[in-house]
C-alpha cells in the first residue's frame, strides 16, 4: 500500500509571497506616517513664536504699569520706532532675548461717533501698540496702553 502523507504547514511559495505583502504594506505605512510626524514641528515652532510674542507684550505692559504709569512718551521711546526691529522688551529669563518686530505705534483717540479708536497727534492719552515676531509674518499682537492719570479722571482723554 501506497500512502501519503498530509503535510501540514506553509509551502516556501506562500512563506514568500506573504513576506513580499507585509513588506509593501510595512512602506505603505511609514510613507503615511512618515509625512504626518515631520509636520509636527511647523506647529511646534508656531506655538514657540506666539508665546515669545505674548511675553514681550506682558513684559511692554508690566513696564507701562511699573516705570511709564503716567508718562506715555517715555513708554513709546522705549518701546522702538515703527518699521523696526528691537529686542529690549524679550528677556526669557535664560538669557536670550526675543526680537519683535513694532508694525504700528501711534497716538490715538476714541472718536464717539465712529467708537472706534483714531490716529491723533494731538493728545497722548492712549498708545496703539502692534507688534510682530518680524515684518512679514502674519501673526501679530496689538494692545492699546492708557495714560493712568486720564483713566482716573472723569474728563475726555482727548480733550474735546
Amino acid at each position: 500500500m501506497n500512502e501519503r502523507s498530509v503535510s501540514r504547514g506553509f509551502t516556501l511559495l506562500e512563506i514568500v509571497l506573504t513576506l513580499v505583502m507585509l513588506g509593501l504594506v510595512s512602506i505603505m505605512g511609514v510613507s503615511f506616517f512618515n509625512t504626518g510626524v515631520t509636520r509636527t514641528d511647523i506647529a511646534m515652532n508656531q506655538l514657540q513664536v506666539d508665546a515669545k510674542l505674548q511675553l514681550v507684550l506682558e513684559n511692554m505692559i508690566q513696564d507701562a504699569n511699573s516705570r511709564f504709569s503716567s508718562d506715555l512718551n517715555g513708554l513709546s521711546g522705549s518701546i522702538g520706532a515703527n518699521g523696526s526691529t528691537n529686542t529690549f522688551y524679550g528677556n526669557m529669563g535664560n538669557g536670550e532675548l526675543v526680537s519683535y518686530y513694532i508694525e504700528n505705534k501711534q497716538f490715538v483717540c476714541p472718536n464717539a461717533s465712529s467708537k472706534a479708536f483714531e490716529a491723533s497727534a494731538n493728545s497722548n492719552q492712549f498708545l496703539l501698540v502692534t507688534i510682530k515676531p518680524n515684518a512679514t509674518s502674519g501673526v501679530g499682537l496689538s494692545y492699546i496702553f492708557s495714560n493712568n492719570s486720564a483713566t482716573n479722571n472723569n474728563s475726555n482723554a482727548c480733550g474735546s
